[in-house]
């Protein structure tokens, strides 16, 4: 009797467990939410399998900084844990930062197991290289899904200065103290003067003589 006791407090342990497992935040948290913030590689589940990136797919590719871009994908049919929706799309640089959130909560499908979406290539960064990661979302598991795409270059414009982390990053420099205002120098002029010529001055010698 003891022992059925045990298993059915041990089975209601385990139904507790898998119910709070379920109801795991399944975005993203603390820094990886931040702009600049760090989001590291990650090792998907064994059940993401079926989505793929379609372009870009090959590197060398360069882009202009501002310019309109697209990214596409598709589906495999009948996979064991179907998905239903892009959580978030971003730009992360090569050291994994966040740069741009692309769009967020979008629909997989565009044109029948495929799916694109079109956006500005809006980084305020250094040229450099640069990737999308798309978070994926598997009904009735635990962990997002995280694909990344091949690596492209961001070139930004030759006449403009930009420095890493954006306009308001860390390496920006801070703009020097402004001189000391100028002080005036210039003597007052005096009031009331009379400025007399020479014939004048000599009328005035002979009058105080």
């Amino acid at each position: 009797m003891k022992t059925i006791q045990l298993l059915a407090v041990l089975f209601a342990m385990l139904c507790a467990s898998l119910t709070s497992a379920a109801l795991v935040p399944r975005a993203e948290t603390g820094e990886a939410l931040m702009q600049y913030g760090y989001n590291p590689p990650r090792v998907n589940p064994d059940y993401c399998v079926g989505f793929r990136i379609t372009y870009p797919t090959y590197p060398g590719l360069g882009f202009q900084a501002g310019s309109i871009q697209q990214l596409h994908w598709e589906l495999d049919d009948a996979i064991p844990h179907s998905p239903d929706i892009i959580t978030r799309i971003r730009i992360l640089n090569s050291t994994q930062h966040n740069e741009y959130v692309i769009g967020e909560n979008i629909t997989l499908y565009t044109d029948k197991n495929r799916g694109e979406i079109t956006f500005p290539l809006n980084v305020d960064d250094v040229s450099g290289f640069y990737h999308y990661r798309i978070m994926v979302n598997y009904p009735g598991t635990t962990t997002h899904c995280v694909y990344e795409s091949v690596p492209f270059m961001i070139v930004q414009s030759p006449y403009e200065k930009y420095h890493a982390g954006g306009a308001n990053g860390a390496f920006v420099p801070s703009a020097p103290s402004p001189p000391p205002l100028a002080q005036s120098f210039t003597q007052p002029k005096p009031n009331n003067v009379m400025v007399m010529d020479e014939e004048a001055m000599e009328a005035f010698d002979d009058a105080t003589e």
